[in-house]
């Protein structure tokens, strides 16, 4: 049985979203509501704690333990601690990393174990821990801090980027790029792969009570990086083709070059390879540790960093883009769960009508690529919301009946936005209170 209702009605009663102020462009919808609902929240319901962005705030044993109450008390079960940001040291007790105490113009000391503290805390409240990992990121680019900038070790071994293309032989080091996030490690290159499959490989091995592993970042920067003397001549070991110019990969003028398509299915491969590789490193350590990924649902854009998060049974037809083999590159059967990031500022499908951007789109029709290979959870941007409450409730309400959990993006942003209403009003659609 269902019925019907108005979104507004179900945030009249919520003290902390009345003063919130409504998006005079947001439509509301009227969705079902199950009356049958389960009195237990039986999905995982998760929140992502950004390294970055909270470094300040959790270098406090205080802070974690309310928020972790906080989090519990809205019906949260399981967060994902982010232990190895992109700046490449380490929030946990590391024999092969740094210790990260300093970002910035913020220092953090800590005498004790960040990542094993979160885990105390989610146990005593019967809650779950992800571990979440910047699998290729070792470095900030912004102010040129991280391990890859600490010694010429790394050197030959981040990702080389031709940013003009009309100057094929001119290539940018990462670690250079100041528009990039992270100063990211070469995935095709095996000591690469053997470096970070250890780390991943320590935190499996030291803290025996996660309940998994998340690799974020685990790509390509982007469609333009990849080159550099080592990447080609696997690329040429791999394909077969010959490459006389990088403009056989990408025109001068920054189109599809002959060979792109073989370039595009080598770089995939490259990440699923090593995604293969970490998978059995971590089972071997822990059978029952899960193995996540966090990427972007929409998965038509992810060929150029070298996602293929769909199931090797998913062909798309050939194209420019995609050989008759590209499906061989899928990733999704190397993973326990998907994290379906549908970040995104529209909510409906009918605000966006053509488009694949939405909410409701992606936690609607991720099976058609990931065709049951793997648990999918609905992961959505609150800090594309703010305020208004409506649309945080809606995103959880899609992810949470549509797909296999959710995931909130990130507790800086429902602190800052005092989300927590919206987001339990969301859980409640779907559960009982």
């Amino acid at each position: 049985m269902k019925k019907y209702f108005l979104l507004v009605s179900i945030f009249i009663s919520l003290t902390s979203c009345s003063k919130n102020k409504p998006d005079p462009e947001y439509i509301e919808q009227e969705i079902p509501l199950d009356i049958d609902r389960a009195s237990i929240a039986a999905k995982p319901i998760q929140m992502w704690i950004d390294a970055h962005a909270n470094f300040s705030l959790f270098a406090d044993k205080a802070n974690i333990t309310a928020y972790m109450e906080k989090m519990k008390a809205t019906g949260f079960t399981e967060v994902y601690v982010d232990v190895k940001p992109g700046i490449g040291y380490a929030l946990y007790n590391s024999d092969i990393l740094p210790k990260l105490t300093k970002w910035g113009n913020v220092t953090v000391n800590r005498d004790w174990d960040y990542l094993a503290f979160w885990i105390q805390e989610a146990e005593r409240l019967n809650m779950s821990v992800i571990a979440s990992l910047s699998v290729m990121g070792y470095g900030y680019t912004k102010t040129k801090e991280g391990l890859v900038y600490d010694s010429q070790t790394w050197n030959g071994k981040t990702q080389l980027g031709m940013l003009d293309a009309s100057k094929p032989t001119v290539l940018t080091d990462i670690r250079n790029d100041l528009t990039a996030d992270g100063a990211m490690l070469n995935p095709c290159l095996p000591e690469v792969q053997t470096f970070v499959t250890s780390v991943i490989a320590e935190v499996a091995t030291k803290y025996p009570k996660l309940k998994g592993i998340a690799l974020d970042y685990c790509r390509w920067w982007s469609a333009n990086y990849g080159f550099g003397d080592a990447t080609i001549a696997a690329f040429k070991a791999y394909s077969g083709k010959t490459v006389n110019s990088n403009n056989d990969i990408i025109t001068a003028t920054g189109g599809i070059g002959p060979i792109y398509k073989d370039w595009i299915e080598f770089r995939s491969m490259a990440v699923t390879n090593l995604i293969t590789n970490i998978r059995t490193k971590v089972k071997s350590i822990n059978p029952k540790l899960e193995l996540h990924l966090w990427a972007s649902a929409d998965w038509a854009s992810r060929y150029g960093v070298g996602q293929n998060w769909a199931s090797k049974n998913y062909k798309p037809t050939p194209s420019a883009i995609y050989t008759d083999t590209y499906s061989k590159t899928g990733f999704a059967d190397q993973l326990d769960v998907f994290s379906l990031g549908a970040y995104t500022d529209n909510i409906f499908i009918s605000e966006n009508p053509g488009s694949v951007w939405s909410v409701e789109n992606f936690v609607t029709t991720y099976d058609k690529f990931t065709k049951g290979d793997c648990k999918v959870y609905g992961s959505f941007a609150s800090y594309a919301y703010g305020t208004t409450a409506s649309k945080v409730s809606d995103a959880v309400y899609l992810s949470l009946k549509n797909t296999e959990g959710v995931m909130a993006f990130e507790i800086s942003h429902v602190i800052n936005n005092n989300q927590w209403g919206a987001i339990k009003a969301g859980i409640d659609r779907v559960y009982k209170k």
